[in-house]
């Protein structure tokens, strides 16, 4: 059971395992970690390609 006004989060143990570890190798820890990985500023790369399709409502439904 979580702390007063913490919350708990289910991660693989690999990924835990990799956020401790790379916490203790910045000298942080791993919710002061999160928080500055989470409030960095975006790599300079271009954009992920979409995975989704975005299919128009007004398109027609073909049956084959």
């Amino acid at each position: 059971m979580p702390k007063p006004g913490m919350t708990g989060i289910c991660l693989k143990t690999e990924v835990a395992e990799l956020l401790r570890t790379k916490a203790k190798e910045a000298n942080m820890g791993i919710n002061d970690f999160l928080t500055f990985l989470l409030m960095e500023k975006p790599l300079d790369r271009p954009p992920e390609p979409a995975t989704r399709v975005q299919i128009p409502a007004a398109a027609p439904f073909i049956c084959g």
